[in-house]
């Protein structure tokens, strides 16, 4: 039965690549500009969606997170179980074939994307393989992971490894940012790629793009993702994408940089910004007041200059400390002024364009923030 939107309910946003939307199915297999329609209050309100991409490759969403599975010829390769998805992961799968999932692979070691794993593992006749790189494998023992720990380490940045006929392909970002393992996983036959919080497929950008950092380098990473070999995209958020998501995040974060610009241009000259620029202009004895009060540069950082001036600091609290006083916060508040009374106006010049598309009000102010925030000279950017 088709899905029926209500009156009562919000109108969905546009696609940003002006996709056809169609009727998930577990039978037929979506043709190019095609996404699943209706995906956020089916996220509401269904218990998940399933879409079939190849003979043997299915797309599967639940609650806002999206990952892939592979049914071979023995067993089931599955990408990235989310967290709370294990029982309608097994229902999923299950639908479409009677084959055990019997490997599992993990892009990033982020609990919410994979922390499904614990679950679904245990309700499983045997243990599957686990298929992650040396970062993750490395980053999930130091922290002492209780999920399943991975059973096939496939090497950084470039590694593969085969399951029943496909070739599951890693492509290590060139500069992780959003997590230091951050990656791309490919099932190279099939021409399907997965990077879980790298690209939200048919959104704008997430609110703090996902906490990619610093997000100067942002751009460089969706350009390797978008220049490897496949047709279809999961980006563990989101419907199902290709190579125009890509394009358009791209064109997107150049005209939000190019406003950014125009809206709050880099002062023609930049003071030197650095934590100890009062400590020459101190006598003597309020040089002694400090090492009277203090023996390490930590907390000269955080108290010195209240100290200097013969002001008790309080160590309870955070207190001015060196961020927020002196020339580095007078420079500092002054650029957070600029961008604040910036974003509004950015808003105005984006709504035209992109007002009715997915989380434009709600995530896109944040994002011109930490966006223009990043451009502007600081402590530690020049």
């Amino acid at each position: 039965m088709a899905f029926v939107m209500r009156g009562d309910w919000q109108e969905e946003p546009l696609s940003i690549t002006a996709a056809e939307y169609v009727e998930p199915s577990a039978e037929m297999t979506l043709r190019r500009g095609q996404r699943v329609s209706h995906l956020f209050p089916r996220s509401v309100m269904e218990e998940y969606v399933l879409q079939r991409l190849t003979e043997r490759t299915y797309w599967f969403s639940r609650h806002f997170y999206c990952t892939l599975f592979y049914v071979g010829n023995r067993g089931v390769l599955l990408l990235d179980p989310p967290l709370g998805a294990a029982d309608s992961l097994v229902q999923a799968i299950g639908s479409v074939t009677s084959l055990p999932v019997t490997a599992l692979c993990y892009s990033h070691f982020h609990a919410d994307h994979i922390g499904g794993a614990r679950k679904l593992v245990t309700s499983l006749a045997a243990s599957p393989r686990v298929i992650a790189s040396e970062h993750t494998a490395v980053w999930m023992e130091r922290f002492g992971s209780d999920l399943p720990r991975p059973t096939d380490v496939l090497r950084w940045p470039d590694g593969g490894i085969e399951f029943e006929g496909v070739t599951l392909r890693l492509h290590g970002l060139p500069r992780p940012g959003h997590a230091p393992d951050h990656a791309v996983f490919l099932l190279a036959e099939e021409r399907i790629g997965h990077s879980a919080d790298l690209i939200n497929i048919d959104q704008l950008p997430f609110g703090g793009f996902a906490g990619q950092d610093p997000l100067v380098l942002f751009k460089p990473n969706l350009q390797f993702a978008r220049d490897l070999e496949f047709d279809w995209f999961s980006g563990g958020h989101g419907n199902i994408g290709e190579k125009s998501d890509f394009d358009f995040y791209l064109g997107y974060l150049d005209e939000v940089t190019e406003l950014i610009n125009e809206e709050i241009p880099r002062p023609e000259t930049v003071p030197d910004l650095y934590l100890t620029d009062y400590l020459s202009g101190l006598g003597a004895e309020e040089r002694g007041r400090l090492l009277a009060g203090l023996n390490n540069h930590f907390s000269l950082y955080l108290y010195g200059r209240q100290i200097a001036a013969g002001e008790k600091p309080d160590r309870s609290a955070a207190g001015p400390g060196a961020f927020s006083a002196g020339l580095v916060g007078d420079w500092a508040a002054g650029r957070q002024r600029a961008v604040d009374e910036a974003v509004p106006r950015i808003m105005d010049r984006l709504r035209p364009k992109y007002g009715r598309m997915y989380n434009f009000e709600d995530a896109q102010p944040i994002n011109i923030r930490v966006l223009a925030l990043s451009m502007q000279p600081s402590l530690t950017n020049r």
